[in-house]
């Protein structure tokens, strides 16, 4: 007869395991850390379908002392205090582990391991082979021909033969050796200058501590010998303070141990807290979704279509394309939702062997044309902006576009990483959404979607909508109750279109301008290289930090800064600091920043231009950046060096087209000013108020000597250090200066700067407190990390805290002047290209450059009242490089 297994797991090694091994910044929306949770579930589940257990049990420890504190009081006296982050997590553990109706062993002045020991061999007593699921070597004790460990971690089952190949004695003897070699993590001390090694040696030799004691003198080393002789009571008692006592009695049958379904409403509101998003394995019961959807294939099921949009208040709609650029991406087909459960797909170009006949492309949009255009019909979508431009190419002006379920879960947790559809269903609705490579194929082999089957587009893109509809409802509701309806509906959502605009309106570009600047480039960077062998004295792999790192420090012997796995460090840090004492490492360095320009800007940027237009079209990103800064991809335009001569010449091949100049409006110091107004620091107050450099003011009120020209500039290095939260060490660096001379900076700046030193203490008390942050327009930042007991991560939050606020409210202050400005362009010829930062930049014709300049400037310095002017410059010049 086939024994019944029974899987005994420790539960403080899997809590443990989880919470340092899932390191991402894992939050429930109210901010409760959740990473030791989610790892735990996912660690006992797998044992659950993995291994098929006929029983587990996962025991605990309580929080009492035990009987081993009396027996020696300073028992694990060393021990680091639990994390805050997983102290708090530990309760909820709990409710899963109960949601889940798993047995619980646990039980006050009792550990973990006894109540493990005493279950393991009453189980095997009853007939039960017992696996324990740890990865404690303190358990390999407990191991006889019934009961095997398992790390579920490493994969790796340990039965009587992995032990004494690990100790050298069978599993009954492992105790004898820990007496002799203490825990430190336990603080048994065991006997001093005796470890693992010495301690098995001994054990094999003597079989146990007490005849080992009683032949001390036959041990030949006199060291050795009179440590056991001193310390026989400390042998004695660290054996038994490692020992596992079985005998306790459980008042439980291993037979109740047993599997049993788990409690799905309370796992699917404890999911739900917790904000989880998926669990592979995990089952839980998911809400019914009713759907029907229907592909739209005749004219006249087209207009049975047109009149229900027509007849509703609002409908979420998603466009099906052949690339995720808007401006590369053809239509193939749309679909539309109008309520829970409805979906509708319209196919107009999809082109494979065997396709049915569909509409005409034009004759559909022009029927949908009015009702997309209407603007008493609202619009939703996911990642709206996306479906405006495809549709704004085939002449469709889409309005109003009324919500966007992605900007509103970026504004409600904007440090998430994901903000995808199928994120969102599943967050938020429970639903597993289909996947693009469900229909598409993945890699190499993956299909363009007007290659896609009908049925299976319908199917998919009609999904779309329908979630989009619903999140709609959901998280109309979510900004509502956040306070966060201002900012979603003034700033973030107008903004949309001034994007989409900026994007279709993209900028010209000089290929044959970079294309010789890129052989320019190759005849120096050759140069480079001949420099570089000919400083190194021989020929080597510049771009292999290997070969580079024999160069530097066995050939040259320069001293190395930080080592890694692989050996001596050669990042950019590294051979800055190198840099000082040889030629070479500075050598390097500019290769290095050079062969980046080239392949990361002039090489690309003339293939990503559009041969229709002529320009590159930009993305920019509105829900990237935790900060609310926007972002700008394929390619990134605000990434562009513009420290160099030769970062400032790539911005030479951006050019104004059809007679037109480029306008700069360039807020000047925003982020200071923001802090100033923030703050209400006298000083900061009065530089702005009276027009002054607020960097020689500060440098005359930290040296408060005679002024060089270095110490504006260190002045200046300390003015936004502060923003950014940086320490003394971060500051020394940048200057190159003794990190006590950065740190007495910093120092005066605060003594002098009494308000901003002020504001900095109060927002970190406040962020704790509320455990976010709140710019001056209302966007949150939660920051789970201001509690941690982890000092590095706590002091990264404090100083993100201050961060976010400031950039925060800066960002804030130019999407709102944009999505005022955007209106007033829109009798003039003048068009919004670029947002850098704190600078927008526009293409004007020579008719309109005085009228446009002065209506920028007017809205960018009113944009907010503050308590100190806003200040814009005004630049103009036919290429981007000749604006600064």
């Amino acid at each position: 007869m086939k024994r019944k297994r029974l899987y005994i797991i420790d539960g403080a090694g899997f809590y443990y395991r989880a919470y340092y091994g899932i390191r991402q910044n894992l939050t429930a929306r109210d901010g409760t850390p959740t990473n030791a949770v989610y790892g735990f579930a996912r660690m006992f589940v797998k044992i659950i379908n993995e291994e098929k257990p006929d029983g587990l049990v996962i025991a605990l420890d309580s929080r009492e002392k035990t009987f081993r504190h009396e027996m020696y009081e300073d028992y694990k006296a060393n021990r680091q205090a639990m994390p805050e982050n997983l102290a708090v997590q530990l309760p909820l553990i709990e409710r899963l582990i109960a949601a889940y109706n798993i047995a619980v062993l646990k039980k006050p002045g009792l550990e973990a391991d006894d109540l493990i020991g005493a279950a393991a061999l009453q189980a095997a007593g009853k007939g039960y082979d017992v696996t324990i699921v740890t990865g404690d070597k303190d358990l390999m004790q407990l191991v006889n021909d019934r009961i095997t460990l398992y790390d579920s971690l490493k994969d790796k089952r340990i039965g009587i033969e992995q032990v004494k190949e690990k100790f050298g004695v069978e599993p009954g003897r492992v105790v004898e050796i820990m007496g002799l070699m203490g825990d430190s993590s336990d603080n048994i001390p065991g006997v001093p200058g005796v470890g693992e090694k010495t301690a098995r040696k001994l054990i094999e030799k003597y079989g146990n501590i007490e005849n080992l004691l009683e032949r001390a003198e036959e041990i030949e080393r006199p060291k050795l010998r009179q440590a056991l002789v001193d310390n026989k009571d400390k042998a004695r008692l660290s054996r038994e303070l490692a020992r596992i006592k079985t005998g306790i009695s459980l008042d439980v049958d291993p037979d109740s141990w047993g599997l049993s379904e788990p409690e799905e409403k309370k796992l699917t509101e404890l999911f739900a807290e917790l904000d989880f998003k998926s669990f592979t394995g995990i089952t839980i019961k998911r809400p019914e979704i009713r759907a029907s959807y229907k592909t739209v294939m005749t004219e006249k099921e087209l207009d049975g279509l047109v009149s229900i949009l027509k007849n509703s208040s609002g409908f979420a709609v998603d466009t099906e394309t052949t690339s995720k650029e808007p401006m590369r991406a053809e239509l193939v087909g749309l679909s539309f939702s109008t309520k829970d459960g409805e979906g509708f797909y319209i196919p107009v170009a999809h082109d494979y062997s065997g396709k049915p006949k569909q509409l005409n492309k034009r004759k559909a949009l022009e029927k949908l044309k009015p009702v997309l255009e209407n603007v008493k019909i609202e619009k939703y979508g996911q990642n709206i902006k996306y479906d405006y431009i495809v549709l704004k190419k085939e002449g469709v002006d889409m309005q109003p576009l009324s919500f966007d379920t992605m900007l509103a879960s970026y504004l409600l947790a904007p440090e998430e990483r994901r903000h995808n559809l199928g994120h969102l269903s599943e967050k938020y609705i429970g639903h597993g959404m289909i996947e693009y490579a469900d229909v598409a194929g993945k890699g190499a082999k993956q299909l363009t979607f007007n290659l896609v089957e009908i049925s299976k587009a319908a199917e998919y893109s009609a999904e779309d909508a329908d979630m989009t509809m619903r999140l709609t409802q959901i998280l109309r509701k979510e900004i509502k109750e956040k306070g966060l309806e201002n900012l979603y509906y003034s700033i973030e959502l107008p903004l949309v279109k001034v994007l989409a605009s900026m994007e279709q309106n993209g900028v010209a570009v000089n290929p044959e301008f970079l294309k010789k600047y890129s052989r320019r480039l190759d005849e120096e960077l050759k140069k480079i290289e001949a420099q570089i062998y000919d400083t190194a004295g021989e020929e080597f792999n510049i771009a292999s930090p290997k070969q580079l790192g024999r160069i530097l420090f066995d050939v040259i012997k320069l001293k190395p800064v930080r080592k890694t796995k692989t050996g001596p460090s050669t990042d950019q840090k590294v051979l800055e600091k190198l840099s000082y004492s040889h030629p070479l490492p500075k050598l390097i360095l500019r290769s290095r920043s050079l062969a980046k320009l080239k392949s990361t800007y002039v090489d690309p940027i003339p293939q990503l231009i559009l041969p229709e237009t002529g320009r590159v079209h930009t993305s920019f990103n509105q829900a990237a950046a935790a900060t609310g800064r926007l972002s700008s991809s394929a390619p990134n335009l605000q990434n562009i060096p513009v420290r160099t001569e030769e970062g400032r010449k790539i911005r030479e091949a951006f050019y104004a087209a059809n007679e037109c100049l480029f306008i700069s409006a360039d807020y000047s110091q925003i982020e200071l000013r923001v802090l100033a107004h923030l703050s209400g620091d006298e000083l900061l107050l009065e530089s702005f108020k009276n027009d002054e450099d607020v960097h020689l003011r500060t440098a005359r009120e930290i040296f408060g000597v005679m002024l060089a020209p270095e110490m504006r500039q260190a002045a200046k290095a300390v003015n936004f250090g502060i923003i950014y939260g940086q320490t003394a060490f971060g500051l020394a660096q940048q200057l190159g200066v003794p990190r006590s001379e950065a740190q007495s900076y910093i120092k005066n700046y605060f003594a002098r700067y009494v308000g901003v030193k002020k504001f900095i203490d109060e927002t970190i008390i406040t962020a704790r407190g509320n455990g976010f942050v709140t710019t001056m327009m209302g966007r949150k930042r939660m920051l789970p990390e201001l509690g941690s007991a982890n000092k590095n991560a706590r002091e990264a939050a404090e100083r993100m805290a201050v961060n976010s606020i400031v950039q925060g409210s800066s960002a804030d202050l130019i999407k709102k002047a944009m999505v005022n400005i955007d209106r007033k362009l829109e009798n003039l010829k003048t068009k919004m290209l670029l947002q850098v930062h704190d600078e927008l930049i526009f293409e004007s014709p020579a008719e309109e450059q005085k009228d446009a300049g002065e209506m920028v400037k007017k809205e960018m310095e009113s944009v907010e009242k503050l308590s100190v002017p806003l200040k814009i410059s005004i630049t103009s010049g036919k290429t981007w490089g000749d604006l600064h």
